[in-house]
């Protein structure tokens, strides 16, 4: 085996990297790059002719391949110039190559240069830059506590330093905890956070925190900062808290495209169609261009709330703006079309597409069918989805099985349940088991759902428990619903469904006494069931209303959102052009 750095200079003194510094296999021994040439390249001559081959030379010339996507070239030029020409890099240059290593994945080239650190600079203290993209390229590479020994040990940290490290634990989702616990030492520590810092634990602070961390850059002016507010406006958004969003995004000095997206998801999370459509609207008179981004949440936003006018509107300007060819816009359209109960264009956009279709598009033709009861189009079109090649995820069977437990197909559910594991690898989560309860509780099968999830041995969340619970109201199980509905106090404390649920089934037993003590429990716990309300769309208008109320029995609330036209294409346009599709 081929290695970068001759055997004489390899480490022979006890380290606390030990392990890195040892691990010399890198360039020609790792199997991503060792069947490349050295340094040659068909834009740019081999090394060896290069007129400048001092240091400096070769460091511009590393940056250069890595700037331009060539990581393993770069890699390639690191090696020649260590091994062959014995040529001390900078840290930038060991920067940008740990920056390479981490791209291609290639651990044993990253874990050699980390050796080389360690050989070049013996106990003397390495600068904060080259330790910090160490740190990067473990947490990159998905070793998280080689990257926090490397952070622990480094001498001097600065701010770039603890970002790095905060931005390791946040592509993990269950070191939330340890990020925020880190960030917190971080500020004892006198380090004051930057903007992309604040970003960056933004992205998994709770709404709690996102608060805390709201005073922060208060106190630290960053909230008019766009890169930070976007962020801040996206953690209110998420948490359904508007106002907080909106006064937020007020407060942004130089508002870009990201900060109008944010809200405009907000918004559409919420159900609020006139606010994004307006937001839209702003976009455009203020001169910014919407992008890709901005139509995936507009339409995201029209879809959930099933408004079609509106939708086809803005893919009118999706394909005015030559958009339509992005995958991700074509799985939103097709997504789009289904969730507004127009399946016959759902299918027209989903046939479009043709063979490039990926996994999200098959999912969301596949959850249109489902959701409005085409159980067997679902899994026909699951059917042709495996003879394409592609392979589904667990949110395929997520759609699959909701479609089964609304047709009431027992043995197909199961089947597909034990295909996911066994043929496809994918690990039954919260949602899957969901959706089997669900689908042996609407088949009359409540002790068998409830066999089933003792016997899964899972610390399963709410949903779980109230598809159950829905189950035992519809077939009036009154042990197994004190089960489900005790479970439900326990993790939803304040969630009314759970005790409106256990009342009705005591209720339609002509438990009324029993009925009457969960609705004082009610009571006495101020928990209050949310009203329910509809909204219609009629000629363009969107009306919000809720049952008996108001003249004629209903109120229109004052909430209408009217739908104006917000292009220049009309809805009429968009209609010829799916006529030609």
């Amino acid at each position: 085996m081929v290695m970068l750095f001759p055997i004489s200079t390899a480490i022979t003194t006890p380290s606390p990297w030990s392990s890195a510094a040892n691990a010399v296999t890198l360039f020609p021994g790792d199997s991503r790059i060792h069947h490349l040439p050295r340094s040659h390249s068909s834009a740019a001559p081999p090394s060896h002719q290069m007129p400048d081959r001092d240091p400096p030379g070769w460091a511009a010339l590393i940056r250069r391949r890595a700037r331009d996507g060539r990581p393993a070239e770069a890699l390639a030029l690191f090696r020649e110039m260590v091994v062959d020409h014995r040529h001390k890099p900078d840290d930038l240059s060991i920067t940008v190559v740990l920056g390479c290593c981490a791209l291609l994945g290639a651990v044993g080239s990253g874990k050699e240069v980390h050796g080389f650190m360690v050989r070049d600079t013996g106990d003397k203290a390495r600068t904060a830059a080259s330790e910090s993209s160490l740190v990067g390229f473990y947490a990159k590479c998905g070793l998280l506590s080689r990257a926090r020994e490397v952070f622990d040990h480094m001498p001097e940290r600065d701010v770039v330093s603890w970002t790095i490290m905060l931005l390791a634990y946040v592509d993990q989702e269950e070191c939330q905890r340890d990020m925020y616990a880190l960030f917190v030492e971080m500020l004892y520590g006198g380090i004051l956070p930057n903007g992309h810092t604040f970003t960056v634990v933004l992205s998994r602070a709770t709404l709690e925190q996102g608060e805390q961390l709201h005073a922060h850059i208060v106190k630290g002016s960053w909230d008019s900062d766009a890169f930070v507010g976007s962020s801040l406006v996206d953690l209110y958004a998420k948490n359904g808290n508007l106002g907080g969003a909106q006064l937020v995004f007020h407060r942004i000095e130089h508002k870009d495209v990201v900060c109008y997206n944010s809200l405009i998801s907000g918004y559409g999370r919420v159900g609020f169609v006139g606010g994004l459509i307006s937001l839209f609207e702003e976009i455009l008179l203020v001169g910014l261009v919407p992008n890709q981004s901005s139509f995936v949440a507009l339409l995201s936003g029209c879809a959930d709330s099933g408004f079609m006018s509106s939708s086809k509107q803005f893919h009118a300007q999706i394909i005015v703006r030559g958009l339509e060819s992005s995958q991700m816009i074509q799985g939103i359209i097709v997504d789009m079309y289904a969730k507004c109960g127009d399946l016959e264009l759902a299918r027209v956009a989903f046939d479009r597409i043709g063979i490039t279709k990926n996994v999200v598009v098959w999912n969301s033709m596949i959850n249109g069918y489902a959701k409005h009861g085409h159980t067997e189009e679902a899994l026909q079109v699951f059917s042709l989805m495996e003879l394409a090649g592609v392979h589904p995820d667990y949110i395929t069977f997520i759609c699959l099985l909701s479609a089964c437990s609304h047709s009431g197909l027992v043995d197909e559910g199961w089947r597909l349940f034990c295909l996911m594991g066994k043929v496809y690898g994918i690990s039954a989560q919260n949602e899957h088991y969901c959706c089997m309860v669900d689908l042996l509780g609407r088949a009359g099968m409540v002790h068998e759902a409830y066999e089933f999830i003792l016997s899964s041995k899972c610390e399963f969340r709410s949903s779980v428990w109230g598809a159950l619970l829905s189950a035992c109201r519809f077939l009036k199980d009154v042990k197994i619903g004190e089960i489900a509905a005790r479970r439900l106090f326990e993790l939803e404390p304040t969630c009314s469904g759970s005790y409106v649920g256990l009342a009705s089934i005591y209720a339609a037993m002509g438990q009324w006494g029993d009925a009457a003590v969960v609705r004082e429990l009610m009571d006495g716990r101020g928990i209050k069931k949310d009203p329910g309300y509809s909204w219609i769309e009629v000629d363009g208008v969107v009306h919000k209303f809720r049952a008996m109320e108001g003249m004629g029995g209903y109120d229109f609330m004052n909430e209408d959102s009217i739908i104006i036209g917000i292009t220049s294409v009309s809805s009429s346009d968009l209609d010829s052009n799916n006529a030609r599709m």
